[in-house]
């Protein structure tokens, strides 16, 4: 009786030290401290005969995020087992991408298909569908990279890059007798370093970037612009010397903006941050005018979003916009990185090779093409991530924590050797007011040099083909007698034998491009969107200009005069001086883009004094569309 009444006694105490260590670990989890919470969760193992299925997915998430997928597949499998594809949709696609980490393709791929099916997620199994059959395409070819890992990484985790002067910044986790420890994997918090490259490229006095810049915390992905004079960076929100912490004890990651003068910091942190999501991994376009950076900020498609915002002459920032579900996913988009018009970027929503791989998508009067892998060589089954390009055509770098490096993540450097390799470029020429496709269009593509390379026809339905070397960058053009013009510049893809679809143009019919107001004689154009209280021509005003520029192309003799009208909101002075702005940025835009100065007789503002619409602002008279069709920009034909 005592022995039984012992035995019994003791299961008590197990399974109370079982739920107490279970209790912790999930605080851990919930807290992303995983490298800890999986110290527990084994424990719990070892002292529990019962597992929930709830518990099995912190576990397999725990792993994921460790990046230990053996460990993970088995803690998923065990969920799956339990509660089918009844698991949340993160971690459905978790496990879908732990199965292609472990190369298990043909595995991963009925199990995502069968949840699609059973979801009737119809819109995300035929996006599936589409993006594994240019990935099928991907892996029937070589790799045309050659990859090498470069001597500047250590045993810890070493990824990302900016050039800067002749150095390469980089994120670097070796700091390790400054910075304290990470939690969420226990390993030393991310420093900025520096590693000087001659001319041959090898690479030396490897160093801290700055000891002013450098904290005990987070410090990492780094990016310049305005003559390597600006730096923008990412950093653990921080009040002094101690991390920031919200209530459930998260801490996120902020954006900081330093101005360098004669190697001296002068920081601020960005407005575009906030306190509930973290800002980071920033990309500057070359030219300084826009701010790529990625979020997990309320409102996105998925966990961490890329987003970009303009910078304006001032320096301050527009609103964030995110870059649309062509690029962005319900799970991870990193690292964007901009070239040429193309964006390139890292994601794990995309089918890939499994873990983060990277893509490359054609940005086009505001729209981004179809994000296409960049292939083996440069992407494999482990995380393939922070794509750069160097000042070198065909040259660059990347980061991988690929089998065979020397730590966690590691840098390398990649040369595409493009050999002899052809693309199929495929597309259709529509009507750009009904839609109706366009026979008979001259297609004619043009070198980097301008020298004409390819030309075709549309046919009948209004489509074409045409054989493109890899890798190359080429100006594409679209005419036919009686409409518009239509261009567009595209660099090929990598893979041998690869198809790139939905080249397409839009040619407007200009039988019908004037309207009469009146006894005044008008171009028909779509509003030119101003943001409120800014006079510089955004990327959507751009569009609207592009119109009026075929238009006085096609037709020589034509001489205009602008008209610029602002809403009825704020003061009188203040509008008129608004609108006169606003009018000299679209006629200097209109001769930046090769209109003579003498066929834009005048440049006019009018203020608030010839309204569409009469609003009174103190009652909330107008609606935002009538303010809208109030802030406008007319186009006068003087005469033709």
């Amino acid at each position: 009786m005592k022995k039984s009444l012992y035995i019994l006694f003791m299961m008590c105490v197990c399974s109370s030290y079982a739920q107490n260590d279970l209790k912790k670990a999930d605080e851990l989890y919930e807290r992303h401290m995983y490298a800890d919470a999986a110290v527990l969760y084994d424990q719990h193992l070892n002292d529990s005969k019962k597992v929930a299925p709830a518990t099995w997915q912190h576990i397999a998430d725990t792993h994921y995020n460790l990046k230990n997928y053996e460990r993970a597949e088995i803690a998923y499998t065990k969920t799956f087992d339990a509660l089918g594809y009844t698991m949340e949709p993160a971690h459905i696609w978790q496990y879908f991408d732990v199965l292609r980490f472990l190369k298990k393709y043909d595995t991963a791929d009925d199990f995502y298909v069968g949840y699609l099916k059973l979801s009737k997620k119809d819109k995300e199994l035929n996006r599936y569908y589409e993006e594994k059959s240019r990935f099928n395409d991907i892996i029937a070819n070589d790799t045309l990279y050659q990859i090498r890992n470069l001597e500047i990484n250590s045993s810890y985790a070493d990824f990302g890059g900016s050039l800067y002067k002749n150095k390469l910044v980089f994120s670097t986790a070796r700091n390790d007798e400054e910075n304290k420890l990470y939690k969420r994997d226990n390993t030393p918090y991310l420093s900025l370093y520096e590693a000087t490259i001659d001319s041959t490229g090898s690479y030396s006095n490897i160093k801290l970037f700055s000891e002013d810049l450098e904290t005990q915390y987070h410090d990492a992905t780094a990016t310049f612009y305005n003559n390597d004079q600006t730096l923008v960076y990412a950093s653990s929100a921080q009040s002094g010397s101690r991390k920031i912490y919200t209530k459930n004890k998260r801490n996120f990651f902020k954006l900081y903006r330093v101005q360098i003068n004669d190697e001296k910091f002068d920081k601020e942190e960005l407005p575009i941050n906030g306190n509930g999501y973290s800002i980071g991994q920033p990309f500057v376009t070359i030219d300084g005018s826009q701010l790529y950076f990625v979020s997990d900020m309320p409102g996105g498609y998925g966990r961490a979003d890329i987003y970009v915002c303009d910078i304006r002459e001032d320096g301050s920032l527009s609103t964030p916009r995110n870059l649309g579900d062509a690029i962005n996913t319900p799970y991870d988009d990193f690292f964007p990185f901009i070239k040429n018009k193309e964006l390139y970027f890292a994601s794990k929503g995309h089918v890939g090779f499994g873990g983060l791989d990277i893509y490359k998508a054609q940005l086009r009067d505001g729209v981004y093409s179809n994000a296409r892998n960049l292939g083996l060589g440069i992407n494999s089954n482990a995380d393939d991530f922070a794509y750069v390009a160097s000042n070198t055509k065909n040259e660059g770098y990347f980061s991988s924590n690929r089998e065979g490096g020397k730590g966690d993540d590691d840098i390398y450097s990649f040369v595409y050797d493009q050999g002899e390799c052809f693309q199929t470029i495929e597309g259709t020429v529509t009507d750009a007011q009904s839609g109706a496709p366009l026979p008979e269009v001259t297609i004619i593509a043009y070198d980097t040099n301008n020298n004409q390379v390819a030309e075709t026809l549309t046919d009948a339905a209004g489509t074409y083909t045409l054989q493109m070397g890899c890798n190359i960058r080429y100006n594409f053009k679209a005419s036919k007698i009686g409409y518009s013009k239509d261009e567009l510049d595209l660099n090929t893809g990598t893979e041998p034998n690869g198809l790139i679809n939905f080249v397409d143009f839009k040619l407007a019919n200009l039988s019908d491009i004037f309207i009469t107001d009146g006894e005044v004689e008008k171009i028909k154009i779509n509003p030119i969107n101003f943001e409120s209280n800014r006079f510089a021509i955004n990327i959507f005003a751009a569009q609207q200009l592009k119109r009026i520029i075929d238009i006085m192309n096609e037709y020589p003799d034509l001489v205009i005069k602008i008209e610029s009208h602002t809403d009825q909101r704020g003061g009188a002075s203040y509008n008129q001086t608004l609108s006169e702005n606003r009018a000299t940025s679209t006629r200097d835009y209109l001769i930046k883009n090769g209109i003579t100065s003498s066929r834009i007789e005048s440049a006019r503002g009018f203020g608030e004094s010839r309204p569409i619409h009469i609003c009174d602002e103190a009652d909330d008279s107008c609606t935002e569309v009538q303010y809208l069709e109030n802030r406008r920009s007319d186009f006068i034909v003087v005469r033709r």
